[in-house]
């Protein structure tokens, strides 16, 4: 989709984008001339294997470069990608997707129903350990099964019965477990993108695919034409593209760079057209005149706790960490916009703040910062754990960037102000974080998530036992349950009460702690046109272009 999954920075801090030359027009302008951009995607992304992409940055890149069934309009709804059509059938339970014929991949092949297959396929693999296949597979019939084998033989002999085949060259078939509305959207999702098996045969199958430019095969708008690892990408326009005229962007680079303050003197100096920015950074170009833009982004930024960690193993214990951080100072003195403090773990931006509703507040925070009670809290599930203040060691990780340097040096005071705990930072590279969580290396983390889809599911079923996403180690029958039965629930008003269950039993349960639900600021130039940016849809150059 428009989004990624874990997001990088927490910062707040929205790509920036260099326009060097030419004028165009946008998807269904004619007349262009030769335009090039440069996009700062902040730092290098942890892959480019649409299988087993999960970042925000990762999404970043493979959208321009890559495309599924179906992409998100300006209004977040499906429209036709490589399917040029699909019929969902009266009981939700089978979605069938019609290929166009005239889309094909960067080697020259046909892109086909088969692509989609290969790539679920290798989704559903247990030994590639994607950590999206325990998402999707609950939604599709035979998938889960599929992911259950140990070995490759098991595994050949079960995605013959997969919900999912090719009916013929151009035809895609899914039985689904349940009346899924989402279902046709979620398709958007890098997980669902397909994949050429030559290339990706190659390349040297699933660990050696798309580690480097040349070992990588899209269909999208774009062909990946260069990588310079901890540098930049650069995407070029891809006239094999089935609706390449409509694409007014010749050439992009994408930049990593993760310092605040060069972003902002190369926007002062004229040389950005579009740029985020911190909400210091904000108030001071609302000072000096300059035009603000925002949106909601839909992320939920929060502590994620290691419960298997002595300490973090007690509920109390993370409760007080959430709390004691002091979410409030944290929006007022270090994001400095419009960004709120969450209450729950799941934003407004989802369900059009339907659920949010539904939910309420779930987290009390002391007024006038009085943390008495909850460093009583705190000690008392130290007590339990045969720990004291003394002997409470953390250390906490999170991305670099002078940005979350703020950030870190924030929570790391309150927390020792208000509760006497000491915590120590480490500040890792976007794809060393997400490793380190992978491997659950950690005590906490600073992280966030983005919606994959506009549905509270794809905040609520991180956290099922051994979850792809569930870095936390957290378990729960009863929630596990919920979930389970939410999905197959099509009865609306049931569905949400069992989310609505389930995201009071994880606050109760508190593995990982909410502080803040993210809006963006950023501004462009006038003559950057066709930039669309909403909780499902971060950057997508795909229909932008230069006016004047």
């Amino acid at each position: 989709m428009k989004f990624k999954k874990l997001l990088v920075g927490v910062l707040g801090v929205a790509m920036s984008v260099t326009l060097l030359a030419g004028c165009g027009g946008d998807k269904g302008k004619t007349g262009s001339a030769s335009k090039d951009i440069v996009i700062n995607l902040q730092t290098e992304p942890k892959t480019l294997n649409s299988i087993k992409a999960t970042g925000s940055i990762d999404g970043n890149v493979l959208r321009q470069c890559m495309e599924g069934l179906v992409v998100l309009d300006e209004n977040d709804k499906p429209e036709p990608g490589v399917a040029k059509e699909w019929k969902v059938s009266d009981d939700k339970l089978t979605v069938t997707f019609k290929l166009r014929d005239n889309a094909v991949w960067s080697n020259g092949e046909k892109v086909t129903a088969h692509d989609f297959v290969f790539a679920l396929d290798q989704l559903f693999y247990l030994k590639n350990g994607a950590e999206y296949a325990g998402t999707w597979a609950p939604l599709i019939e035979g998938a889960s099964n599929i992911l259950k084998q140990k070995d490759k033989a098991g595994w050949e002999k079960a995605k013959k019965n997969a919900g999912y085949k090719a009916l013929d060259d151009y035809t895609l078939e899914f039985k689904l477990t349940g009346p899924y509305d989402y279902f046709v959207g979620l398709t958007a999702y890098q997980s669902f993108f397909p994949v050429n098996e030559k290339g990706f045969n190659d390349a040297g199958g699933y660990d050696k695919y798309a580690t480097e430019a040349d070992k990588i095969v899209t269909n999208g708008a774009f062909n990946l034409t260069s990588w310079t690892h901890q540098d930049n990408i650069v995407l070029e326009k891809n006239d094999k593209y089935w609706d390449a005229d409509n694409i007014k962007i010749d050439k992009c680079t994408m930049r990593m760079i993760t310092d605040t303050n060069t972003i902002m003197n190369e926007f002062k100096a004229g040389n950005l057209d579009m740029a985020g920015f911190t909400g210091e950074q904000t108030q001071q170009l609302k000072k000096e005149g300059t035009e603000m833009l925002q949106y909601d982004d839909g992320g939920n930024f929060y502590l994620e706790f290691n419960t298997k960690e002595k300490g973090l193993n007690n509920a109390k214990v993370r409760k007080a960490l959430t709390i004691g951080m002091g979410a409030e100072g944290f929006v007022k003195s270090i994001l400095q916009n419009d960004s709120y403090v969450a209450t729950s773990f799941t934003p407004k931006a989802i369900a059009q703040g339907e659920f949010k509703k539904a939910v309420g507040d779930l987290i009390e925070r002391p007024a006038n910062n009085d943390y008495t009670e909850t460093k009583k809290l705190l000690e008392e599930g130290l007590r339990e754990e045969g720990l004291t203040l003394e002997t409470f060691k953390i250390t906490m990780i999170a991305d670099e960037g002078d940005s979350v340097a703020r950030m870190c040096a924030y929570v790391q005071e309150q927390l020792k102000q208000n509760l006497g705990v000491k915590m120590e930072i480490n500040q890792l590279t976007y794809k060393a974080r997400l490793q380190a969580m992978t491997d659950k290396q950690f005590s906490v983390v600073m992280a966030g998530w983005g919606p994959d889809y506009n549905d509270p599911m794809t905040f609520m079923d991180l956290w099922v036992t051994d979850g792809g996403n569930n870095h936390t180690s957290w378990s729960n029958a009863k929630y596990d349950k919920l979930i389970e039965d939410a999905r197959k629930e099509a009865d609306t008003a049931k569905r949400t009460q069992l989310l609505v269950d389930a995201e009071k039993l994880l606050m109760e349960e508190m593995p990982v702690g909410p502080i803040y639900c993210r809006v963006r600021d950023y501004a462009v130039s006038p003559k950057l046109k066709g930039m669309l940016r909403t909780a499902f849809q971060d950057i997508d150059i795909t229909g932008c272009y230069i006016e004047g």
